[in-house]
């Protein structure tokens, strides 16, 4: 029994041991956090991505790129909280004619927290509110880009005299399918989603993504920091938006009126197997019996009736066209100057 009693005696040493280096490590953690948050912010100041203005109870960084009369105002997709880095390398693309005009939403980067509950009314409302506290007035050439497709299509058709011409990039649709109850438990409350706030918030992600964090170019380094200062996977706002995320498709879709200001509908849809080579080949490798089964997997009824429904609410909105440029959804970062010659011919047309 002696020799057992110290086996046990031993293990719980050990096990104490372990216990106050975990603790040790997430106290550390925590507190790296803190100072590498305030670097990233001090980082972005001085790198010019911060600019602050009043959204009503909040305040919303929003940056313009250029000094172009035609001002495009481009939203962000869900949890993009590096759109803003995106979209100034993106706008190295466009004609000089051009600028844009990049705005956020509560939670993402440099943009404040809100404690309101994130609607589509909302978002557009301290939007429209920013902009005008910028000093950037309407008419505006919207462009939303993913989850932005539900603020865009609400903006364009309960306040068509402000938008001059709207570009769906790629955006959320009407033909968009609602999450189910499960996804967005999955995404807001799950055991996956809440321990890895607790990680986040301990700081234990942010330590462990900096030691295995591979170097980048100057972009890079300024997409990180604004992702890391609040990172919006975790953030109050984004849960929120998360969770009114079928409510908002509903109430984007309702306010559908038809009208006549110009839009276009870029779509990245795989049209050959080229098309799929070419978007695989961004890793490095083309799997051709992968590949094979995307483009099958293109020609089956569930897609073909997800493009039928798409085009029509390409139709409903009035005066759209859709134009596809095959690709991944961030067409703007794989085929950049395709994109930009898509907008520039489309601003041209509507001057």
């Amino acid at each position: 029994m002696g020799v057992v009693k110290k086996i046990f005696k031993v293990l719980g040493r050990i096990l104490l041991v372990l216990l106050i280096l975990i603790v040790i490590a997430f106290i550390v953690c925590f507190f790296y956090q803190k100072s590498a948050q305030k670097k990233d912010r001090e980082l972005l100041e001085s790198g010019g991505y911060s600019h602050l203005y009043s959204a009503g109870d909040y305040n919303m960084n929003i940056n313009i790129y250029g000094e172009g009369s035609n001002k495009i105002v481009v939203m962000p997709g869900s949890g993009h909280a590096e759109f803003t880095v995106d979209m100034k390398k993106f706008s190295e693309h466009l004609s000089d004619d051009i600028s844009l005009v990049v705005v956020t939403r509560p939670g993402y980067g440099l943009c404040e927290e809100t404690d309101h509950e994130i609607t589509t009314e909302y978002i557009v409302e301290s939007t429209r509110t920013a902009l005008k506290n910028a000093g950037v007035e309407a008419p505006y050439i919207l462009m939303p880009h993913s989850l932005s497709g539900i603020y865009g299509t609400y903006w364009e058709s309960t306040y068509p005299e402000e938008v001059k011409g709207v570009i769906f990039l790629d955006s959320v649709n009407e033909a968009t399918e609602e999450l189910s109850d499960g996804e967005v438990k999955y995404r807001t409350a799950g055991i996956y989603y809440n321990v890895g706030k607790f990680l986040d918030r301990a700081g234990v992600l942010r330590a462990y993504y900096d030691i295995t964090g591979g170097d980048g170019d100057e972009y890079k380094k300024y997409a990180d920091a604004m992702y890391n200062v609040n990172p919006s996977s975790f953030s109050n706002s984004v849960r929120s938006e998360m969770l009114n995320y079928n409510k908002n498709m509903r109430t984007a879709w309702a306010s559908i009126k038809s009208n006549d200001i110009p839009k276009i509908y870029i779509s990245t849809n795989y049209q050959t197997i080229d098309d799929i080579r070419d978007y695989m080949f961004m890793d490095g490798v083309v799997d051709e019996a992968k590949a094979q089964q995307w483009l099958e997997d293109e020609k089956t009824a569930e897609y073909q009736d997800y493009y039928r429904n798409r085009t029509e609410y390409i139709n409903k909105v009035g005066n759209c066209k859709e134009i596809n440029i095959a690709g991944s959804h961030f067409i703007y970062q794989q085929k950049p100057d395709e994109v930009a010659k898509v907008i520039e011919d489309f601003v041209g047309g509507i001057e």
